[in-house]
């Protein structure tokens, strides 16, 4: 039984996590249409400049 909870737990934070991660994307994209450097966004998001750079690429 321990073991079932423990891996809800898991998934639970996994589910959090990908949320997360989908909504700082969803954001970066926003405010680099809004006109926002790649500094201020990787800044804004928390994601790393590297990161925002591959997301600005993509929209291209």
């Amino acid at each position: 039984y321990m073991t079932y909870e423990m891996r809800m737990k898991d998934i639970r934070e996994e589910s959090l996590a990908e949320g997360e991660a989908k909504e700082k994307l969803a954001t970066a994209k926003r405010l680099l249409n809004m006109g926002l450097s790649i500094q201020d966004v990787a800044k804004a998001t928390l994601l790393s400049i590297e990161q925002v750079e591959k997301i600005k690429a993509e929209q291209a």
